[in-house]
């Protein structure tokens, strides 16, 4: 048991739930989030996607039952013009002192977030027809290009 725990622990993998209420009090819905593999910044991703989805919960009138969330200051660090975030930029960042492991979580999350996006889209394309299987690679290596920056 141990053993599991401490891989566990090394591993970089976490999950959290975020529930969503309605103005009585009763749980409608719930926003989950994790990652898997994922060394720096693992508590602040998660922060930054259950934000996401609170955003779009609170928008249509409900609440959630972890207001810290709403407290926090989730922007992104700007980058000189022209360029984007990417996983290797962002490492790059952080290992040179310019953005904190909080930012690099958030960049993390976000980045990660718009290739899921775009990969679940094109997933849709391709099973709906709209897009051949070849198109369906391209879009995703392409989009893989720009969350890794390798």
């Amino acid at each position: 048991m141990k053993v599991i725990v401490v891989f566990s622990l090394l591993s970089g993998c976490a999950q959290r739930t975020l529930n969503i209420s309605d103005e009585n009090g009763v749980v409608v819905g719930e926003c989950v989030s994790g990652f898997d593999w994922h060394f720096y910044g693992l508590d602040d991703s998660i922060d930054y996607m259950l934000y996401e989805c609170a955003q779009s919960a609170l928008a249509k009138g409900f609440t959630i039952d972890e207001p810290r969330l709403l407290t926090l200051d989730f922007s992104l660090p700007q980058l000189p013009e022209g360029l984007s975030w990417n996983k290797k930029r962002a490492m790059a960042q952080f290992h040179e002192g310019n953005i904190t492991e909080r930012k690099l979580g958030y960049i993390l999350a976000s980045i990660e977030n718009d290739y899921t996006k775009i990969a679940w889209a094109a997933e849709d394309d391709l099973a709906s027809g709209k897009i051949t299987e070849q198109q369906y690679k391209v879009i995703i290596e392409q989009a893989k290009l720009v969350w890794l920056g390798e």
